[in-house]
């Protein structure tokens, strides 16, 4: 093979790699679509991505989450309720870019949004005897979070 013919076969090669590698590196359609899809949000199975993500002081009932490129729907809390009660989640979200809100899934499956955007505040939900998750979901969010949860 001759010098010129083995460097264009390198040079080729080379850039392969480096459309292949590249192509690799991103957010799936899937996650670009969570966001709006309430049969994905809902699945127990989450799917989610960040470029970056910081979470600190986090305990069994407060989260603190700084955000960047966050695509998708991811677990903060499961609540197995025994029995009628009432818990109040206390919230500070501030949004700098892209959108993010948190959501509660009841038992029924059905989705409950406790915030969307930048809020501050808080909400007394009522539950009844089954289980509950709380997610937060984004699309192309950051941002930071902070949320704590107790019971009355």
């Amino acid at each position: 093979m001759g010098v010129k013919l083995k460097s264009k076969f390198l040079l080729s090669l080379y850039l392969f790699l480096i459309i292949l590698i590249g192509s690799g590196c991103g957010v799936s359609q899937d996650k670009k679509n969570i966001y709006s899809n309430n049969d994905i949000i809902t699945q127990e199975a989450d799917s989610f991505s960040f470029k970056t993500r910081k979470d600190t002081g986090n305990s069994k009932d407060e989260v603190n989450i700084k955000y960047n490129g966050f695509y998708g729907a991811d677990t903060i809390w499961v609540i197995e309720s025994e029995n009628d009660e009432e818990i109040i989640l206390k919230y500070n979200s501030n949004v700098k870019s892209g959108e993010f809100k948190v959501v509660l899934i009841n038992p029924k499956k059905e989705i409950e949004n406790i915030l969307v955007g930048s809020q501050q505040g808080d909400k007394t939900i009522k539950l009844t005897k089954g289980k509950y998750v709380i997610k937060i979901v984004g699309r192309n969010a950051k941002g930071e979070i902070n949320i704590t949860r107790s019971k009355i």
